[in-house]
C-alpha cells in the first residue's frame, strides 16, 4: 500500500498532545490522521472513516483500551491495531496481544520507530485483506488446539491432564496470560468421557458485573429491564458437558457464592424463574493468572470456594522457562499451520530470525508467540527474515546489541560475575548435579559445561 492512496490512521487517546505528535509525523509523510478521544468515538469513527490502521491508548476513561479492542475485533477483525502504552503498563499491554493486537508502542513516542511500525502493520494489513478470515478469528490468533511440546516440564503438564481428564473432577489451572490455559482445558474436555458434549468458555474479566449473573445463570422473561424473552444461562448450555471459567478470579463476590453452592449441588436457578431450581450435569474448569491466595488474604475471593476449586491444579510454565526445544516445536507446528493457512507452502525460517526468537522473553507467552510469528508470515515471500517480526521482538536484540557495544567488557565482566553467582547458587541447590542444574537454567548438558568453562567454574565442578 502506498501513501499516495492517502491511508487514513485512527488515533486513539484522551491526551490531545498524542493526536497532535502523529498528526505531524504521519501527516507529514502523506498519511490522513483522523482522532479519537475514547474508546466509544474510537467506534463510531470505525464505522464512517474506515481506517487502515488504529493506533490505541490502553488507559482511557469510559471504555478503556482493552474492551475497545475487543470490540474493534467483532466488527474489523483483520483490522490492524497497535496499542500504545507506558512502562508501567507494558503487561497489560501484551496481554492485548491474545485479542488480535499486532504490536505495542511505549510512552513517550519515538519518530523512528512510529515509521517503522507504521510501514510493517500496513503491510500487515494489506496481506491479511487478501487472505479470508475463518469465522471468530484474529489476525495472529490461530491458538493451537493440541498441546506442543518436548520440554520435561510440559510433559509432566500433559501426564497431569491424562491422569485428571477421564473423571469428574474440578481442575485450577494455573500460569500467566497467553501460557495456553484455555488449550489446556480443552485438552481435558477431549480427553473425557464427555468429548462431543457442549464445552462452553466464559471470560470472567470480559463480562460486566451487572449482567454477569444472567450470562452464567440464564433469567426468565421479564426478570429485569431490557429481558423480552427467556434465556438459557452458560451453565445450562454446557449441561451434560464442561464450562470453562476462565480468568476465574475476577468473578464477584456473589456470584462467587451462587458458584459454590453448585460445586456442592449441582443446581442453578434462573433470574426471576418461579419454576425452582434446575439439576444440571455439568464438569467445571477454571483458570486465573491471578494469585488466589493473596485475593484470599486480601477479601477479594472466597477461602471456600479456593478449596473447591484446587482439588486438582495444573500451574503451566511461561515460555520462557519451557526450553528452546519446546521453542522450537512451536515453531515447527506454527509454521506447518501457516503454510496451509496463506498458501505459502514454502515458507521457511531463517536461522538469524530463530536466534531471535529464542533471545526474546516472550512476556505474552504462546499466543504472542503466535500473532508475531504469523505477522512475520504475513509479510514475507518465502523465507520469514529478523525485520518481518514486530518491533516489539526486534528490539529486545538490537537493544541488547547497542547496550554491549557501548559499555563492551565491563558489562561483559558485571554479566560474568552475576551469571557465577547464580550457577554457584543453583548447583548448591542441586549438590553438584549438572544434569538437573542445566534443566533448571533451560540448557542442554554441553550448553551448561561450556557455560561453567566460560566462566571459570568448570574445574570447581568436574563430572
Amino acid at each position: 500500500m502506498t501513501k499516495e492512496t492517502k491511508v487514513r490512521v485512527l488515533v486513539v487517546d484522551d491526551e490531545p498532545s498524542v493526536g497532535m505528535i502523529f498528526h505531524r509525523i504521519l501527516g507529514e509523510a502523506g498519511y490522513d490522521v483522523v482522532s479519537a478521544a475514547n474508546g466509544t468515538e474510537c467506534l463510531r469513527v470505525l464505522k464512517k472513516q474506515n481506517p487502515q490502521l488504529v493506533f490505541l491508548d490502553l488507559q482511557m476513561p469510559g471504555i478503556d483500551g482493552v474492551e475497545t479492542l475487543r470490540r474493534i475485533r467483532d466488527t474489523h477483525p483483520q483490522l490492524p491495531v497497535i496499542i500504545m502504552t507506558a512502562y508501567q503498563t507494558v503487561s497489560s499491554a501484551v496481554e492485548t496481544m491474545k485479542l488480535g493486537a499486532l504490536d505495542y508502542l511505549i510512552k513517550p513516542l519515538e519518530a523512528d520507530r512510529l515509521a517503522a511500525v507504521v510501514h510493517q502493520a500496513l503491510e500487515v494489513g494489506e496481506v491479511a485483506r487478501r487472505i479470508p478470515a475463518k469465522a471468530g478469528s484474529t489476525p495472529g490468533a490461530a491458538a493451537a488446539e493440541e498441546f506442543v511440546a518436548r520440554s520435561p516440564e510440559m510433559l509432566k503438564i500433559m501426564n497431569l491432564v491424562d491422569k485428571v481428564a477421564p473423571t469428574d473432577t474440578t481442575v485450577l489451572i494455573l500460569g500467566e496470560s497467553g501460557t495456553g490455559k484455555e488449550v489446556t482445558a480443552r485438552a481435558v474436555h477431549q480427553r473425557s468421557q464427555r468429548k462431543g458434549k457442549p464445552f462452553v468458555v466464559v471470560d470472567c474479566a470480559a463480562l460486566p458485573e451487572s449482567l454477569i449473573e444472567s450470562e452464567l445463570f440464564g433469567h426468565e422473561r421479564g426478570a429485569f429491564t431490557g429481558a423480552d424473552a427467556a434465556r438459557a444461562g452458560k451453565f445450562e448450555q454446557a449441561n451434560g458437558g464442561t464450562l470453562f471459567l476462565d480468568e476465574i478470579g475476577n468473578l464477584p463476590l456473589q456470584i462467587q457464592v451462587k458458584l459454590l453452592r453448585f460445586l456442592q449441588e449441582p443446581k442453578i436457578e434462573r433470574l426471576g424463574s418461579r419454576k425452582g431450581p434446575l439439576t444440571l450435569d455439568v464438569r467445571i474448569l477454571a483458570a486465573t493468572n491471578a494469585d488466589l491466595e493473596k485475593s484470599v488474604r486480601s477479601g477479594t475471593f472466597r477461602e471456600d470456594l479456593y478449596h473447591r476449586l484446587k482439588v486438582f491444579v495444573v500451574d503451566l510454565p511461561p515460555l520462557r522457562l519451557r526450553g528452546t526445544e519446546d521453542l522450537e516445536a512451536l515453531l515447527l507446528s506454527q509454521v506447518d499451520m501457516l503454510r496451509k493457512q496463506l498458501q505459502k507452502q514454502r515458507l521457511s525460517v531463517a536461522p538469524e530470525t530463530l536466534a531471535v526468537l529464542k533471545a526474546y522473553r516472550w512476556p505474552g507467552n504462546v499466543r504472542e508467540f503466535q500473532n508475531a510469528l504469523r505477522s512475520a508470515a504475513l509479510l514475507a515471500d518465502d523465507v520469514i527474515l529478523p525485520e518481518h517480526l514486530p518491533m516489539s521482538v526486534q528490539n529486545t536484540r538490537s537493544g541488547l546489541d547497542r547496550v554491549s557495544d557501548v559499555l563492551g567488557g565491563a558489562l561483559n565482566d558485571v554479566i560474568r560475575r552475576v551469571e557465577k553467582e547464580h550457577i554457584t547458587q543453583i548447583m548448591q541447590k542441586y549438590k553438584g548435579d549438572k544434569k538437573a542444574a542445566a534443566r533448571e537454567l533451560d540448557l542442554d548438558l554441553e550448553e551448561f559445561e561450556h557455560k561453567l568453562t566460560e566462566i571459570g567454574m568448570e574445574e570447581n565442578n568436574p563430572k
